[in-house]
């Protein structure tokens, strides 16, 4: 078995219909909820709070924690462990519950629930590198709410070059409408040429491209848990037509936005195991 520091032992997308609780319980691995829309009422460590959607919730091993479902509610839900370390020690002290604020978790969870589906070579380990990245994307939301972009490089690169932090707050406040680099430069301070060369220098890309691809991260999650039509999606993301939408989509993601929408509904109620070991309880009743 390899050494995985932290160990993703299983994932799904779930929904809870109305009325349907998940029994109080607790068991020896850790648990990250997020919850993606609807409202209930979780329990945690005899806590109760009212979920409207957004709430991410970090579940640590032995802590007693429960749902209840006043209206149909969308969730993503992954359990793992984590080596013993600083990691642990941070999570064991950090808040347990957030409202989150970035785009990250949902593409990196989504991630891990196409990598445990598939089982490629050396997928526990990759999968084991993504939960890392969204267990360190929560601490660092804790201390600083420092933006976060639609790829670990972003992430990283708007740490240390502030030309392109400004360039990805930009993208991230007005990608809905449409957006030039000429606008992009002017809010970074600097000319066309230069905002250019920092991304390409840096990113390798052009910056229209990274505007691109944030929108059709932006288009996924709206994919995969709303009901908006495609034109709709297309108009909210800032693409003019649903047809340059729908090309520029399948360019990034080899499919169209309907099949990945497709794609996505039959995974849901789905248990995918990470871990072969690992045996997952089902503990959801309806009323």
């Amino acid at each position: 078995m390899p050494y995985l520091p932290v160990d993703v032992l299983w994932i799904a997308r779930y929904d809870y219909d109305a009325g349907w609780s998940l029994r109080l319980h607790r068991h020896d691995y850790l648990q990250m909820i997020f919850f993606l829309d609807g409202k209930g009422v979780f329990s945690l460590s005899g806590k109760k709070f009212d979920v409207q959607g957004g709430e991410l919730f970090l579940i640590l091993a032995d802590a007693t924690h429960g749902l209840r479902a006043e209206t149909q509610m969308r969730t993503l839900d992954v359990k793992f462990r984590v080596a013993a370390g600083p990691l642990a020690r941070n999570l064991s002290r950090a808040p347990k519950v957030m409202q989150w604020s970035g785009p990250n978790a949902v593409a990196l969870l989504e991630r891990i629930r196409t990598e445990g589906e598939l089982k490629s070579p050396l997928y526990r380990e990759l999968c084991s590198v993504l939960m890392t990245e969204v267990l360190y994307l929560y601490l660092r939301q804790i201390h600083d709410g420092t933006f976060a972009g639609n790829s670990a490089a972003a992430t990283e690169v708007a740490m240390r070059d502030a030309v392109l932090q400004r360039a990805f707050a930009c993208i991230k406040a007005e990608y809905r409408r449409p957006l030039t680099i000429q606008e992009i430069a002017r809010a970074c301070g600097c000319t066309d040429r230069t905002l250019r060369l920092h991304f390409q220098n840096v990113l390798r890309m052009r910056p229209l491209a990274f505007l691109q691809g944030y929108r059709i991260e932006q288009a996924k999650a709206l994919i995969c848990f709303s009901d908006y039509a495609l034109k709709d999606i297309a108009r909210q993301v800032g693409f003019q037509t649903v047809y340059h939408f729908t090309r520029q989509f399948a360019a990034l993601e080899k499919r169209s936005p309907a099949a990945w929408r497709q794609e996505y509904l039959e995974g849901i109620r789905k248990d995918v195991y990470i871990n072969p070991k690992f045996e997952n309880r089902i503990l959801t009743v309806k009323d």
